[in-house]
């Protein structure tokens, strides 16, 4: 990020109250002092053009600055692993990963020998170049790909320009945040004691630097046009997390507002504390299983202490990702049984590793792919390399001799798949047998359902597993055709459109009929305003993460299940997501569900 801007000028003038609005990403209500900075992609950089003999000198400038900023990523990601914990340290690696990755070499390179460009300006244009690339193919992948390759970019030019000395993340306490681009790295590092909430001009719902913002309970606001001319530093700002306002300078009486609001949010947090050991049960008496969504021994700790119904789903590439090479089996059964201990008799869901797309590991490079998003990954790529599945459901199952563990596959596609995944835990039972190594032989396995195929195949595969769970991520993406970190199609991402609900209401039943668990995980679960249309389509099994889990308890005991039931009934009648948006924001003025997420 380039310099703040100036503060205001003193005077007698008072600064002019204003309100603009942005989208929100993470939800909350805070009020601070702005710092404003610009976006890294506006440095200013020197273009000259070199002569044909200073390009060896230029591009030997370059190879280091790589291994400067090597230096430095492999410092940060040791201390925030210290200080945060894997899952935030783990980004580094995808972005040392880019750093070496051939084409960006290749195409700064080519500027500087070819065109006759400086490094600085070589470096621009293929950040440039490279990121364009990967937007246009309208692919969630590359899109996360292409803001990684921006956040490198900026750090290797920081190498180039300024001797490799970072750029100072320091802020004052009570900081609003305003800035062109939040990229991942720079989250990670701020001190969210300091930062009260942040306000972006570009971002998306499931960019690496809103999820971790997210983990945080930092509010953001994404998508506010024009936010770092229009805000200075030094204004006021309160920014409403909820709303997807932000107020300049607010008004005396704007301010009374939300000084009632504050009360009003702390008594109501307080309250929420009262739910930690009443059931999660409806208001007429139907139980509902409220567990879990967890990736480190932390948020275990934090599913404990709201007293969970267990872990609906472990996801253990974050294990992966925090390693350097494929952890061994013995490795891998210390890490699974940290965060199992913390859960203690409930049902700990493991998914297995879950890579392609859009996470990746540095150890692991896989083919290049057109459409990452439709090829090989999940159940796919484990089943292509069985020795990596092995490992895992070894360790899995011999954690299940001491722990409730259970075996979660994701990203199923029918039924091959999943015969082909159950036959892989058979030949790992063989083996743990022979050596004389304990398990458990009645160890509970899941399916994961995220793609249209396995909605359309439901039937027929419930009757291979134990229990299901529904990603609901994925699947409004693929069955909306739809590339959800898009801004440019961000409408097209619905999920209250009347297919995605038809497709729910479908596994639902099928679950009902068969007599089988069915999980719902994922942002739209996670939102307290969908819970009684959730119970209404079926649903009797919850996942979310544990700071949204009061919540959500919350929702569900102020509903009534035969009330939801009809209340569904009438929304799969509607023909549009609009109807079903405006349908669930009416009811949800009549009665109570808690202060979480409002319906978009």
């Amino acid at each position: 990020m380039s310099n703040a801007p100036p503060m205001h000028d003193s005077g007698d003038s008072q600064p002019t109250a204003r309100m603009i609005l942005g989208e929100v990403a993470s939800f909350g209500v805070a009020r601070g002092t702005a710092v404003v900075r610009g976006c890294v992609e506006n440095t200013p950089i020197a273009r000259h053009v070199i002569e044909e003999s200073e390009g060896a000198k230029e591009i030997e400038r370059f190879d280091a600055a790589i291994v400067k900023t090597e230096e430095g990523m492999l410092r940060l990601r040791q201390q925030i692993g210290r200080d945060r914990g894997e899952h935030e340290a783990a980004i580094f690696d995808a972005h040392i990963a880019i750093l070496h990755d051939p084409s960006l070499r290749e195409t700064v390179i080519a500027l500087c020998t070819t065109s006759k460009l400086n490094v600085e300006t070589a470096l621009s244009e293929a950040i440039d170049t490279l990121a364009a690339a990967f937007a246009r193919l309208n692919n969630p992948c590359f899109r996360e790909r292409a803001a990684d390759l921006r956040d490198v970019g900026h750090r290797l030019m920081e190498a180039l320009t300024k001797d490799g000395r970072p750029e100072s993340l320091c802020f004052p306490d009570g900081t609003v945040l305003v800035t062109g681009e939040l990229m991942p790295s720079v989250i990670a590092q701020l001190d969210e004691k300091a930062i009260r909430a942040v306000v972006v001009e570009q971002g998306g719902q499931t960019a690496h630097s809103t999820i971790l913002a997210r983990a945080r309970g930092m509010p953001l606001l994404i998508h506010v046009p024009d936010a770092t001319r229009t805000i200075h530093t030094g204004d006021r700002l309160i920014v409403d997390g909820w709303a997807g306002r932000v107020y300049i300078n607010p008004k005396p009486e704007i301010q009374r507002e939300y000084d009632r609001l504050e009360a009003d949010l702390q008594a109501h947090k307080t309250a929420l504390k009262g739910l930690i050991d009443l059931p999660s049960m409806t208001r007429d008496g139907t139980a509902i299983k409220l567990c879990a969504n967890i990736g480190k021994v932390a948020d275990a700790v934090a599913a404990a202490k709201v007293n969970a119904d267990g872990v609906g789903l472990y996801r253990t590439e974050f294990v992966f990702l925090a390693q350097d090479h494929f952890p061994p089996e013995e490795d891998q059964i210390q890490m699974y049984r940290a965060t199992a201990n913390h859960m203690e008799n409930r049902e700990v869901r493991i998914r297995v590793l879950d890579i392609g797309s859009d996470k990746l590991l540095s150890y692991f490079p896989l083919a290049w792919e057109a459409n990452p998003s439709l090829g090989i990954r999940g159940t796919r790529l484990l089943l292509a390399h069985p020795e990596i599945l092995q490992a895992q459901l070894r360790a899995i199952l011999r954690l299940s001799a001491t722990h409730r563990v259970a075996i979660l596959f994701p990203m199923v596609g029918g039924v091959e798949d999943l015969r082909a995944a159950k036959a892989a835990i058979e030949r790992a039972k063989a083996g743990l047998a022979a050596e004389g190594k304990p398990f458990n032989p009645n160890i509970r396995v899941g399916a994961m359902i995220e793609t249209p195929a396995a909605v359309i195949m439901i039937a027929k595969l419930v009757q291979e597993v134990d229990f299901l769970s529904v990603g609901t991520n994925d699947l409004v993406q693929y069955l909306l055709t739809t590339d959800r970190t898009s801004s440019e199609v961000a409408a097209y991402y619905e999920p209250l459109h009347p297919a995605v609900l038809q497709a729910l209401h479908r596994v639902a039943n099928e679950a009902t009929a068969h007599d089988t668990d069915a999980s719902i995980c994922g942002e739209m679960a996670g939102n307290p305003a969908f819970t009684e249309l959730l119970l209404g389509l079926g649903f009797r099994s919850r996942g979310g993460n544990p700071g949204e889990m009061l919540e959500i308890k919350n929702a569900i005991r102020a509903t009534e299940m035969q009330a939801a039931t009809t209340f569904a009934h009438q929304i799969l009648q509607l023909s549009t997501s609009q109807e079903i948006k405006d349908s669930i924001r009416n009811r949800n003025t009549h009665r109570e569900t808690g202060k979480g997420r409002k319906v978009p």
